[in-house]
């Protein structure tokens, strides 16, 4: 039973049954409506739809008829279905599915891992523009979520939920709530969460990008470390083919495009490269097979007579010129090196001694003859 107080009144005695009857009525039709305390809490009500019949409809920030209003970014067409809420002042409000757009500073924002944005502050201004100069539309509380759609110096441009917009009277029509004008509104809902879920899933996408590069990163890395191992031995003692198979593996699973496969490529070219260089040592130190059913020569007086020049390899630059290399022995330069078959990369020869085989030649600018590489040998090296 409901006990009202009459205050700053007499109350009403009843004396007439007719009357008594009807205010008794009415009280407890009160208190079982939906809107009153004593009902419970009340039932949402039936949402009212608009149809945009203006050609172009700028959302206003408030209901306020100025001729220069402040408005929000989006622009409603012809025809499209929208929610409407409260009217004020000759304006109609419209709820957006995730609101209208506009603009926070990232300095009041904290973004998670999974790219989505709430507000840090207890009051974080919502502008229609990017400029602090103005009055905010409203004030976020802390954790509201934004949706976000692009970012641009310092400021988020997003939507938040529960901001309204406003339209003129005359630029939107009520319609009812049949079953187009509801999927309409949905296709128009889906569409506005399109941007801000398309962000998310770029920036998930580059997580699991970054994620898939370290692990192939990892990879590649303990093939380079069992490579660096090898390098700390004696030439004569490294082992590089179980590296280049190692490696070969590795790469079948590598993404085609990212760190990982040009890592890949740049530690094949060095173990290919030493490998060329540790079996170029051992065909040198070699000793040939004694053959007892051949007949034996005299072997040379000298076995070096084959070379045309002996010598340490020695690289010098020039300036605004191409560097040279050269031969010395005894602390001297005996000829100028080239290699114009391309058959010897005289780089990674610098700093052993060499023995060379190859036409020589005298040009008139050159003090020295130059030798042109055929054949080469190491014969030493500077260790």
């Amino acid at each position: 039973m409901v006990t009202r107080r009459f205050v700053g009144a007499i109350a009403p005695s009843f004396r007439s049954p007719l009357v008594g009857a009807l205010l008794l009525t009415a009280v407890a039709a009160h208190a079982q409506a939906p809107g009153s305390a004593e009902a419970g809490k009340p039932q949402d009500a039936a949402p009212t739809y608009g149809k945009i019949v203006a050609e172009q409809a700028r959302l206003r920030c408030w209901p306020s008829d100025v001729a220069t209003p402040p408005v929000f970014e989006d622009v409603l067409e012809k025809d499209q279905v929208v929610r409407l809420g409260r009217a004020e002042n000759g304006f109609q409000a419209v709820v957006l599915p995730l609101g209208p757009l506009g603009y926070v500073s990232k300095r009041f924002t904290e973004e998670n891992e999974d790219g989505t944005v709430v507000t840090n502050g207890s009051k974080v201004a919502f502008r229609y523009r990017p400029r602090t100069s103005e009055a905010p539309v409203a004030q976020l509380p802390k954790d509201t979520r934004l949706f976000v759609v692009d970012e641009q110096d310092g400021w988020y441009l997003a939507r938040a939920v529960g901001i309204d917009a406003w339209v003129a009277n005359a630029e939107v029509q009520v319609v009812s709530n049949d079953p187009e004008i509801v999927e309409a509104y949905e296709a128009f809902a889906a569409e506005m969460k399109k941007a801000p879920q398309e962000r998310l899933d770029r920036i998930a996408a580059e997580q699991k990008q970054r994620e898939l590069d370290r692990i192939d990163l990892e990879a590649v890395q303990v093939v380079e470390a069992a490579f660096r191992k090898e390098l700390a031995k004696p030439t004569e003692e490294q082992q590089l083919e179980g590296l280049k198979a190692a490696l070969d593996k590795v790469e079948e699973g590598l993404q085609e495009e990212g760190e990982a496969r040009l890592a890949a490529a740049a530690l094949r070219k060095r173990i290919e490269t030493q490998k060329w260089i540790v079996d170029a040592i051992k065909v040198t130190e070699s000793k040939p097979p004694k053959a007892d059913d051949v007949e034996q020569k005299e072997p040379p007086k000298d076995k070096l007579d084959r070379f045309q020049a002996i010598g340490w390899l020695r690289y010098e630059t020039r300036l605004s010129e191409p560097g040279v290399y050269y031969l010395e022995k005894g602390g001297r330069r005996q000829f100028l090196l080239s290699c114009n078959t391309g058959r010897f990369d005289l780089s990674l020869f610098v700093g052993r001694e060499i023995g060379v085989i190859g036409p020589r030649r005298s040009p008139l600018s050159d003090e020295l003859s130059t030798l042109d590489v055929e054949r080469l040998e190491v014969l030493g090296t500077s260790r």
